[in-house]
């Protein structure tokens, strides 16, 4: 291999590797291109035109190396600057799709937490760490959405947020599952959260196939009722489809899948029978129309459920003969 065959494969190499040329090896070049020139008269024409490629292949090597050095020294040129980064680092945990009132309709619980959050129309919002969603729940009011951003304006609630806003971006990712980054969390003792504290919410109405999966008919160690208290919180159907909220002050509401309350009024217990007593403000039962469940039983593999034996149903409601499920809360109910 010639001298310039030479230096034009370790000039290349160079290149490559990333090794930057001082000014005395484009010196060097130069005058290995000079000698190549002067001597090509002496040569065949086959050997001329082997070095005068293998020239102007260097001359392009060395140009972009010359562009890699900076003032003649071993320092390479620093990268463009690529200006400030914008990434959002809510991205990944943001993902799907937007929420629109028809998507967030209904009942959600946090993932492992006791916070239960109920959208209903037209623009409806309670949210509660007690069970509570229809009676006297710790925050309501109503919402507005703008692409993701989801503002609450608190119109009251026991938690202190009355004429409040609370502001959280949201997106559903999958079916079931709701995800919120608080943008504008509530004032002290007003809805503990936190600014960019993320929740994951589940669907319970309608329900999710989280919560549809649950069973607990086959558990074993179920005991007759014997403390009311056990009663206090929200419950869902097994299987999904209706959640019955039951308060320390005597009143009870029936949710369908609309997140609505479709009946409601009055309970009492005897003994271990249930009885609940529809009230006018009912829609899907009539003024003192009776459901009683009778021997109530419970059980608590790590949340409570609750069966019964129907002994009266003038109403003929369609969630009569279901098991409950306590949907997890945290604390128990204040009048």
């Amino acid at each position: 291999m010639s001298s310039i065959e030479e230096r034009l494969a370790r000039d290349i190499a160079a290149v490559t590797g990333g090794v930057v040329v001082t000014e005395s090896d484009l010196r060097n070049a130069r005058e290995a291109i000079d000698e190549s020139i002067d001597s090509g008269r002496q040569r065949d024409h086959r050997r001329n035109a082997i070095e005068a490629a293998a020239a102007a292949v260097l001359i392009l090597v060395l140009g972009v190396t010359a562009f890699l050095t900076r003032d003649g020294d071993d320092e390479t040129a620093p990268p463009a600057n690529p200006g400030p980064t914008t990434s959002d680092p809510h991205d990944g945990f943001l993902s799907g799709r937007a929420p629109t009132p028809d998507l967030i309709q209904g009942v959600w619980r946090l993932d492992n937490g006791g916070v239960l959050m109920r959208f209903a129309p037209p623009n409806l919002i309670s949210f509660d760490y007690e069970g509570r969603l229809f009676h006297n729940p710790g925050v309501q009011g109503t919402y507005a959405i703008d692409g993701d951003l989801i503002t609450v304006s608190v119109d009251g609630g026991p938690d202190g947020c009355g004429g409040q806003q609370i502001a959280m971006r949201a997106s559903l990712p999958e079916t079931g599952v709701l995800n919120f980054v608080y943008t504008q969390p509530g004032p002290d003792g007003c809805a503990t959260t936190a600014k960019d504290e993320r929740w994951v919410m589940e669907q319970v109405l309608p329900t999710s196939q989280t919560w549809a999966d649950w069973d607990f008919s086959g558990e074993s160690g179920w005991q007759p009722l014997s403390d009311e208290s056990t009663l206090y919180g929200s419950w869902l159907t097994e299987g999904g489809g209706h959640v019955l909220e039951i308060t320390p002050g005597g009143s009870y509401y029936v949710a369908d899948e609309s997140a609505e309350a479709i009946d409601r009024g009055q309970w009492s217990l005897r003994g271990t029978d249930l009885t609940l007593t529809s009230s006018a403000g009912s829609t899907a039962c009539n003024k003192g129309d009776q459901l009683v469940l009778g021997a109530v039983e419970y059980v608590d593999p790590g949340t409570s459920a609750m069966r019964s034996t129907v002994q009266k149903n003038t109403c003929d409601v369609a969630w009569a003969e279901a098991a409950w499920i306590l949907i997890p809360h945290e604390g128990t109910f204040a009048d």
